[in-house]
């Protein structure tokens, strides 16, 4: 069954069609989309594009191109039948699944990584296509990304990604360094854990006490960030 939603993002309205097995708009990819800057004549790609939301935000905010690329073929039809009803066809292209995660045309770099990756630590997958799981530490995606983004951004270019604190933020921080990225954080938020998460699997790999989660009057949150890194000049 398809609904259609709608979403005001700054002076933006985007309308989606939704459907059972492509995810819904979620909270992270929402902070994502509020933090999107002005991206003029700029190249993106789309990194778990979904229903194409984020895809459409960029497009709204001036991207000449932007690359979907998801490893659910329903949700690429979707994301280019959403661009099409909120009037960015145009420019949105449909990147194949590669050997690699970010698999760009051959020599070409982006000025703009966007993804909000699966990044729920769960001991185990609990449904094909799941958009939540990544891992047992829930790093799969989030470390694979940040691994590529330095081989894949022009000089100027910049990662802009999700990130809760139960796949162990500080770990990425330290691995963007490694790859000679500078980071900064453009939003937070706490979120109350909701019903899918394992909270016994956090505990058992370092949990409340390694921050991955905090509790505050008897309820668990997690830390949600908007993460953005650029290549340092060398």
């Amino acid at each position: 069954m398809e609904t259609i939603q709608s979403y005001q993002i700054g002076r933006h309205k985007v309308q989606l069609a939704l459907r059972e097995d492509v995810g819904p708009v979620s909270p992270y990819s929402l902070l994502l989309a509020e933090n999107i800057p002005d991206l003029t004549n700029l190249t993106v790609v789309d990194v778990g594009s979904g229903s194409g939301f984020l895809s459409i935000v960029a497009k709204l905010q001036g991207a000449k191109r932007v690359y979907l690329l998801d490893t659910y073929d329903s949700a690429i039809a979707l994301a280019i039948e959403n661009a099409e009803r909120n009037g960015v066809r145009e420019g949105v292209i449909h990147l194949p699944i590669g050997t690699s995660m970010i698999p760009l045309p051959n020599g070409e770099r982006v000025d703009v990584i966007l993804s909000n990756p699966a990044q729920l630590p769960l001991p185990q997958q609990e449904r094909e296509n799941s958009p939540f799981y990544a891992g047992p530490e829930g790093r799969v995606m989030i470390d694979a990304i940040i691994i590529e983004a330095a081989h894949k951004l022009a000089p100027s270019g910049r990662l802009l990604m999700t990130h809760n604190s139960m796949a162990n933020l500080q770990k990425s921080l330290r691995l963007l360094e490694a790859h000679n990225m500078e980071h900064r954080i453009l939003a937070h938020r706490q979120l109350a854990f909701r019903p899918f998460i394992d909270r016994a699997w956090l505990d058992a790999i370092g949990g409340e006490a390694k921050g991955l989660y905090s509790v505050s009057g008897g309820v668990a949150y997690e830390g949600l960030y908007v993460l953005e890194a650029r290549l340092q000049d060398r």
